[in-house]
């Protein structure tokens, strides 16, 4: 079918986890972002400013987890549990915040650890050489799995937590396919989405494994319209050490780097594909990680509130990074400040309805949608003329320095070190509870796994346990 941007005929979208915009590309150096300066501070345990540093880690640097529950975001950029309405966030309780999980004071000052681009070549390099946007912010000043609603529903139902999220969500996918638009997921151990109830009658049409994707990526005809990517969330050993790609604290970073830079190399390897694609790469929500600007007011997206904790969807929450790659996009486009536009992840639906659907305005799912910016505006070359030569072995180049570093660090004889034992974060619990309520709604006794989200403590049993019910949720109707 024709679409209403004719340039483009597939949207591919990969959500990352947990990082913030300053966190991961502040100190870019790209001209005309909103980034650091290297002087923006934080005051520690004893108010003494802690300045940003380029020092990040890929691994190390936050175990624990920093908090990003609600309260735990209200903390970092309002500097208490309150978020008093009509106050300026000042973005000063960061450190404070990693402090009520660490108790450690000079731990705590590690969330004003900041990656330098040569530590994330890939990442870097499609933002510099594409568009880059310094105004996305999650949709909820909260934890994933209502972020990562919104990015499939434009709601969140009145939920600012975890699980579980089943049942009624309205999504963007039978709204494209209806109009022979079509529309996949495509996971690697889980995906919330298979706790939706709208999706599991056609689990075929509606998703697919990462695998599927790289393989569709082949021929232009088999690639979805509209594809999002998921990250594999825990490390298992099937068929040797997969680790985890989420970037989430603390996984190592360069797994995330390796997600990046395979899907941008699958998409460039086929021309047919690569000149009718818009690429996404953005992250679900900061993860309790510094960034300076303040997040902006917004529209509840459809009535729906918040009681436990109290939160009425009237404002997002901190800025996350989100790079636009496509042959369509002149180097170095900034989007955001400029203009003074912000944008969250309904955007993404919002830009889809509009790429795709002839009557695009009067398909929202939500107001957040109906009202969201679309991005479609950096497709601003009228031809697919930005497809630099040297731009795949540039970043293959790093990719690979990056592999035989962390080969080179492993001593002789020994195995590569793996997440696979380790103890499970928040993230990891709520999708196995999400699953295990997606067990007891929808699957008869006799179907289920019989286990307890108490039996799952390690990223190799949640891989085995979500990869399980996944399976048993085939053919749910």
């Amino acid at each position: 079918m024709p679409f209403n941007d004719n340039r483009i005929e597939h949207f591919i979208v990969l959500m990352l986890e947990n990082r913030s915009f300053d966190h991961m590309l502040g100190f870019s150096g790209i001209p005309g972002i909103d980034g650091l300066t290297g002087a923006e501070t934080n005051p520690d345990t004893t108010g003494a400013p802690v300045t940003v540093s380029n020092d990040a880690k890929y691994i190390g640097d936050y175990e624990p987890d920093p908090g990003h529950e609600l309260f735990d975001v209200n903390v970092q950029i309002f500097s208490n549990q309150q978020a008093t309405p009509g106050a300026a966030p000042p973005m000063q309780g960061f450190i404070q915040s990693y402090f009520q999980v660490c108790g450690d004071p000079n731990r705590a000052k590690d969330v004003m650890k900041c990656f330098s681009p040569q530590t994330l070549p890939n990442l870097t390099y499609l933002a510099k050489n594409y568009a880059v946007c310094d105004r996305w912010f999650s949709s909820v000043p909260g934890p994933t799995l209502p972020n990562r609603s919104f990015a499939h529903a434009a709601t969140s139902l009145g939920s600012a937590v975890g699980p579980p999220f089943l049942g009624n969500l309205h999504t963007i996918y039978p709204v494209l396919n209806q109009q022979q638009v079509s529309a996949k997921i495509y996971y690697q151990d889980a995906t919330m989405a298979l706790t939706f109830k709208e999706l599991l009658g056609n689990q075929t049409e509606y998703f697919g494994l990462y695998d599927d994707f790289l393989n569709e990526c082949k021929d232009p005809q088999a690639l979805p319209n509209y594809c999002f990517i998921e990250p594999r969330y825990n490390a298992d050993d099937t068929g040797g050490a997969h680790e985890p790609s989420d970037q989430h604290p603390d996984h190592d970073v360069r797994d995330g780097e390796t997600l990046i830079q395979e899907v941008y190399a699958a998409l460039r390897e086929n021309p047919d594909v690569w000149q009718k694609t818009l690429l996404l790469i953005v992250y679900d929500e900061h993860g309790g990680l510094y960034d300076h600007v303040a997040p902006p007011a917004c529209q509840n997206p459809d009535g729906n509130n918040s009681a436990d904790p109290p939160f009425d969807f009237t404002r997002l929450g901190v800025r996350v990074p989100a790079v636009m790659v496509s042959p369509y996009i002149k180097a170095g486009t900034v989007i955001g400040s400029a203009d003074n536009t912000f944008y969250d992840h309904t955007s993404i639906i919002a830009t889809a309805r509009k790429l795709f659907l002839p009557d695009w305005q009067s398909t929202f799912l939500t107001n957040r949608d109906k009202n969201a910016a679309t991005f479609d505006q950096v497709l601003n070359l009228p031809t697919p003329s930005n497809v630099p030569g040297v731009a795949r072995a540039v970043a293959l180049e790093a990719h690979t320095a990056m592999r035989t570093a962390r080969a080179a660090a492993v001593p002789p004889g020994q195995p590569p070190p793996s997440s696979k034992d380790k103890p499970l974060s928040n993230l990891q619990k709520d999708m196995v509870t999400n699953f295990y309520h997606a067990e007891q709604e929808y699957l008869p006794p006799e179907r289920r796994t019989g286990k307890l989200p108490a039996d799952i403590q390690t990223e190799k049993q949640a891989a085995a346990y979500l990869q399980d019910v996944a399976q048993r949720l085939r053919g749910v109707q």
